[in-house]
């Protein structure tokens, strides 16, 4: 994550929006002071990284992939992988939200599994 690189792809977009990187900027300050103040401020900064990744949501694909899904699914469109597919995917994801929870404060709260 902290490779250099990876900030260099990102921020490539900012190159000729700088208003909008001098923005983004200041909320990376906020983060900041925020985790600078220990526990209650990595609570804050977490919730504060949680609303950004949910601001991104609509900008990226799987947002349009989940809306163009729904539209084959309203229509009967569907096709029989499709739908094979779209259930698995969905039996995997209820399986690893249930094995794990993550806290407002970062830690992982893991649900006993039966054995």
């Amino acid at each position: 994550m902290l490779d250099p690189r990876n900030w260099n792809a990102i921020f490539k977009v900012y190159a000729r929006e700088p208003t909008l990187a001098l923005a983004l900027a200041y909320q990376f300050i906020a983060v900041k002071q925020s985790l600078q103040r220990g526990p209650k401020g990595i609570s804050d900064a977490i919730t504060e990284i949680n609303q950004a990744i949910e601001y991104l949501y609509p900008h990226t694909n799987f947002n349009k992939l989940g809306r163009r899904l729904f539209d084959l699914t309203i229509e009967s469109t569907v096709t029989f992988k499709q739908e094979q597919l779209i259930t698995a995917l969905t039996t995997s994801l209820r399986q690893s939200r249930s094995k794990s929870r993550v806290k407002a404060n970062g830690t992982v709260k893991r649900k006993p599994q039966s054995r």
